[in-house]
């Protein structure tokens, strides 16, 4: 993984291991802006993205959640001289949420104005400015449930399938569960050669977790993992595994251990598959080592 520019100008937590599947691998905690109350900022690589610069996310640790806010450590140091600035005594010290004219890349700003684009009915606004968020991180799963349906009103069929399979493989740190991409994806014809096992199997899948001794989701998204990494897919697998990791995280310990599931042995698993990124492990590990991972 590729370290930022800028680095010196924050305290990084280098000895940062995964020891539980929230917050997710690739990110990386830092102090600064940090307000007291267990949230925090990290940086955070995309999957697939791991030689290039990581994104500055937010942590909502009530939720499980990231928010991805700024585009680029340097955007985030934008903010947060800015918030050491304030005159509001109240506001000294709080990174304020970027719009697009502080930082024109944000994740988190692209899908907030793509939603006021479809309020305003300019669903081609909208369309660029998720496709743009989707570009810097690809499992923003709120954006991609938004440019489905974007996409399916705009008659995109082919496009709206490919986002729909991608935000229903997205983990639910970045948002979800999309619902109404799967229902969708339920009613097109899968082609006698697809070959992709998430769009064979959405029948047998609800995405409805939580509060029940089985769920019959579990064995679908572990074969298709499978599956990815039989046909050399590493980026869908290493996204869906840490889809399903948390996902599984969140049920009760009697529920994992009836599924197998040791967050441990799960995670290591996660590690070693993501060594076959094209563009390099996502190991922390390897991060403080020499700069490139």
């Amino acid at each position: 993984m590729l370290l930022p520019a800028h680095l010196a100008h924050i305290s990084v937590q280098q000895d940062w291991q995964h020891s539980a599947p929230y917050p997710p691998l690739g990110f990386n905690p830092f102090s600064e802006g940090a307000l007291g109350n267990g949230d925090t900022y990290g940086l955070y690589w995309p999957i697939g993205r791991e030689a290039s610069e990581p994104i500055v996310v937010e942590t909502w640790h009530d939720e499980w959640r990231l928010q991805p806010n700024f585009s680029s450590l340097a955007a985030f140091l934008r903010a947060h001289a800015a918030a050491g600035d304030a005159e509001d005594e109240d506001e000294e010290g709080y990174v304020a949420l970027p719009t697009l004219a502080d930082d024109p890349a944000s994740p988190r700003a692209a899908f907030l104005a793509a939603r006021e684009s479809i309020a305003r009915q300019n669903p081609a606004a909208a369309i660029a400015l998720l496709e743009a968020a989707l570009a810097l991180l690809p499992e923003y799963t709120d954006a991609l449930a938004l440019l489905h349906g974007q996409y399916v009103r705009a008659g995109r069929t082919d496009e709206a399938v490919r986002v729909a399979i991608q935000a229903i493989i997205s983990p639910p740190s970045f948002g979800g569960p999309p619902l109404k991409a799967l229902q969708w994806l339920r009613t097109q014809p899968v082609p006698q050669t697809e070959r992709d096992p998430i769009w064979r199997a959405c029948g047998q899948l609800s995405l409805n977790f939580g509060g029940s001794k089985e769920n019959a989701d579990y064995p679908v998204l572990l074969a298709a993992i499978d599956t990815y990494l039989e046909q050399g897919n590493y980026r869908c697998a290493s996204t869906l595994m840490q889809t399903y990791a948390e996902l599984m995280s969140a049920e009760t310990v009697s529920f994992q251990e009836r599924y197998g599931f040791d967050p441990a042995t799960f995670i290591a698993r996660q590690l070693a598959v993501s060594a076959a990124l094209p563009q390099g492990s996502r190991d922390p590990a390897r991060l403080w080592s020499n700069g490139l991972a």
